[in-house]
């Protein structure tokens, strides 16, 4: 069933605003086609004029159950598992997710959602907060709020399609999992699932001031805070004529004014305004810590008391070279002959790079909270890291070496090669079989979880017992094929200070600048800031480098 709504179109005055309820409909709802992707722009930089599209009538979600007469659906209790797409929360949609595969072959049923995107899911503004008129209004999340809307209505309406609503699971990928992430701490989606899996996902959330405060406030914002953004459409209006006069104008507004107007600005014009982030679209701050939605505390804090958070099982993994997938398409890394065919400049340095970005995803997404976790759950806690790379050549360039277990990789093994469209063809495999046999192994794990709360089955049926994370900070799960070493549990248990200790003592690093280039890329640009420390960047040799020179390199 496709296009279901589960809140109103946020149009007009629903713009920023929590998702309110559907209007009832009469007759029979055809559920037969994918509503459109929320509104988003095409990334790619190079694109002139801006290539908008989608829609802001957009919340719908999909179900997806294994073939069952309607006289069977009362009968059935089947788990649920909630699909979130990533995108890096400004870009994508529901519908290149084609989850028939998973339902039909381990008899769950999956819905998958969609919700506001970018600056749409994500705005913060005193201006909108102070003439709201309910308190969920004055949230700066949202989006977060949409996926709650979705599980409310599983909660109330996935047993007319043979689901269990008091076994539902969330997962997702990329933003889809820093997005379960942050639903874990959000107290409005408390009972509304009861597992969670996060792939390759993320603690980082923004602080309010951060995500709208002008750059020169004592407590600054960043560059692209919805503060300074208001100022960009200001001076794109002509209702100001440079930065200093839009921040007098802008604060000069009523509120209710400056939010009549914001609602009223068409989409297109939104988005011209915004700060461009190369091939991924525009800079925005999501998942804000707006204390309603999310707590003010940092995530790693929330997860060390399970008062403060939805204490469900919860899956955490990343993949082996989940960096790849940036560096494959950076001029720096990988050159193009004849502007076509990809070919790595220097292997050695690739896979180097690959190693410090693709560790740190692994320690931020997966280690350092699972050690937290652990403590406050134990016996709740599983991961994983995937490492299938087996690809044919691609354009006469090893794809193994190209892409290896690059970043999303392992969705395409829970939905199958023919049911992600929004994926390259980069997760084809050089032997079917080997594919194959690691993808049936991922669709029980993850059914199995669904089902009971433990990835392994009760039977010990599988290969391998997929045990919980461990007090001493041992226990994952390697996903890969036979050809690979087969899946296998490991202690690998990467930590953020085993990383800057190896940074410290590279040799391969030749100049001190290039060692605080990554320093700053690894601990203040990618993913998460929390780790960041000045102290350490100066012992490092870095003083005379300003951490701002640095933003955008790799």
């Amino acid at each position: 069933w496709l296009g279901i709504p589960f809140a109103s179109p946020p149009l007009g005055d629903l713009r920023w605003r929590a998702p309110q309820p559907v209007t009832p409909w009469s007759g029979t709802l055809e559920a037969l086609s994918h509503s459109s992707m929320c509104s988003q722009i095409l990334p790619f930089a190079w694109l002139k004029p801006l290539v908008v599209f989608g829609d802001e009538d957009c919340l719908y979600l999909n179900v997806w159950t294994p073939k069952l007469a309607p006289t069977e659906l009362e009968a059935q209790d089947l788990p649920v598992m909630v699909w979130i797409h990533g995108g890096a929360n400004i870009l994508g949609g529901s519908s290149p997710a084609d989850p028939y595969r998973f339902a039909v072959q381990e008899n769950v049923i999956v819905v998958s959602i969609q919700y506001r995107l970018g600056l749409f899911g994500w705005f913060s503004h005193p201006a909108l907060r102070n003439s709201a008129a309910e308190e969920l209004d004055t949230t700066s999340n949202f989006a977060l709020l949409d996926m709650v809307a979705a599980l409310q209505w599983v909660k109330t309406g996935i047993g007319g399609f043979g689901g269990d609503a008091n076994n539902v699971t969330i997962f997702g990928q990329s933003a889809g999992a820093f997005d379960v992430i942050a639903l874990l701490a959000a107290p409005q989606a408390g009972g509304l699932f009861h597992k969670a899996i996060a792939q390759s996902g993320t603690l980082n959330t923004v602080p309010r001031a951060s995500a709208e405060n002008y750059v020169d406030d004592v407590q600054p914002g960043l560059k692209y805070s919805f503060r300074e953004y208001v100022n960009k459409l200001l001076v794109a209006d002509g209702r100001a004529s440079d930065r200093e006069q839009a921040k007098q104008v802008q604060d000069g507004m009523a509120d209710q004014a400056l939010a009549n107007y914001l609602r009223e600005k068409p989409v297109k014009e939104l988005f011209a305004s915004l700060e461009r982030r190369g091939n991924l679209g525009y800079f925005s701050a999501t998942n804000i810590r707006d204390g309603i939605v999310l707590p003010n505390e940092s995530m790693l804090q929330v997860f060390k008391d399970t008062a403060s958070y939805n204490n469900v099982p919860i899956i955490l993994g990343s993949n082996r070279d989940e960096y790849k997938f940036f560096l494959s398409s950076s001029k720096r890394f990988v050159e193009k002959r004849l502007g076509l065919f990809p070919k790595i400049r220097d292997l050695g340095d690739y896979n180097r790079i690959n190693a410090y970005f693709s560790d740190q995803w692994a320690a931020v997404g997966v280690n350092e909270p699972a050690r937290v976790l652990a403590r406050s759950q134990p016996g709740d806690v599983y991961t994983y890291r995937f490492d299938w790379s087996e690809q044919p050549p691609r354009w006469g360039a090893s794809g193994a070496d190209l892409y290896g277990a690059a970043h999303g990789i392992e969705v395409v093994f829970l939905f199958g090669p023919d049911a992600v469209s929004s994926l390259p063809d980069y997760a084809r495999a050089s032997n079917q079989d080997s594919w194959n046999e690691l993808s049936d192994a991922m669709l029980a794990y993850w059914a199995n979880f669904a089902r009971t709360g433990s990835p392994s089955s009760a039977d010990e049926s599988d290969a391998v017992q997929w045990t919980p994370w461990r007090e001493d900070g041992a226990g994952k799960l390697l996903l890969d094929s036979s050809r690979g070493g087969g899946i296998r549990m490991s202690d690998d248990a990467v930590s953020i200070g085993d990383i800057k200790r190896r940074l410290a003592a590279d040799s391969e690093i030749k100049t001190v600048r290039e060692r605080c280039e990554l320093y700053v890329q690894l601990f203040s640009l990618a993913l998460s800031s929390e780790f960041w420390d000045p102290g350490e960047y100066a012992q490092l040799g870095c003083a005379e480098y300003p951490p701002e020179q640095f933003i955008g390199i790799i």
